[in-house]
């Protein structure tokens, strides 16, 4: 049995109406049946054919609108009107997250930027254009004071265009110096743990007599690692 050569189409559900508008849209031309949804008058064959195609490629939440309608041009307005209402409803809301677009107090930058860009791809999504200037804008407004003075340095720039690939390069190293000043300095604990390990490292492994600075086995008392914090602890007692 032969196979038919029109592409399958996906169903509608509820994030796919502009993909699944033009495919069925070829697919309903192709079967001579577009007119129904474009004309005033058509002959009831065709009109019962395409609503039964638009009826066949949606998901099953779409079925109580769809019997509602009479023709097939009912339907077609009537998933494009619910939809339309859909897609201003999700543009408003990423709209709203890009202007209150804020960067984490320990969230990395490379993170940061790939929300914005995140947020424009969506918007493109429901058809709403928007520039990688604007979303550079906005992503440089919600940075932390640390890089402010980047910051001052892109906004009086002369350069028409802010782009977020030109930017980026740009605010690491204030990142990158964030990162080093905060970093804290190795304790007393992992000091002596360093220098235990190197002293483990090169000790005499047949080695079986007792420290008696420590009591450890293993070294004697004049390799004991341990031999400034006991005398600082011994020192510490009999302060007290």
């Amino acid at each position: 049995m032969a196979t038919s050569s029109v592409p399958a189409v996906e169903h509608l559900d509820v994030d796919n109406y502009a993909t699944w508008r033009t495919k069925m849209k070829f697919l309903l031309i192709t079967k001579g049946l577009w007119t129904a949804v474009t004309g005033d008058s058509v002959e009831a064959d065709k009109d019962a054919k395409a609503l039964a195609l638009i009826g066949l490629h949606v998901k099953d939440h779409h079925l109580p609108v769809l019997e509602t309608c009479d023709t097939a041009k009912a339907a077609w307005e009537q998933l494009e009107a619910i939809h339309q209402a859909k897609s201003n409803a999700r543009k408003r809301q990423l709209r709203k997250e890009l202007a209150q677009l804020k960067m984490g107090a320990a969230e990395p930058l490379a993170k940061y930027v790939s929300r914005a860009k995140e947020i424009q791809n969506q918007l493109r999504a429901t058809g709403y254009t928007l520039s990688d200037q604007e979303v550079a804008w906005a992503l440089l407004a919600g940075l932390p004071q640390a890089y402010d003075t980047v910051v001052t340095v892109l906004e009086t720039s002369t350069d028409a265009d802010v782009r977020l690939e030109d930017i980026l390069p740009k605010l690491m190293p204030v990142e990158q110096k964030m990162r080093s000043e905060s970093s804290p300095p190795p304790s007393e604990a992992a000091l002596l743990a360093k220098r235990k390990s190197s002293f483990g490292a090169h000790q005499n492994l047949h080695e079986t007599r007792t420290c008696y600075a420590c009591g450890e086995k293993g070294h004697i008392a004049r390799n004991c690692p341990n031999r400034g914090a006991r005398a600082s602890r011994n020192f510490s007692a009999i302060a007290l």
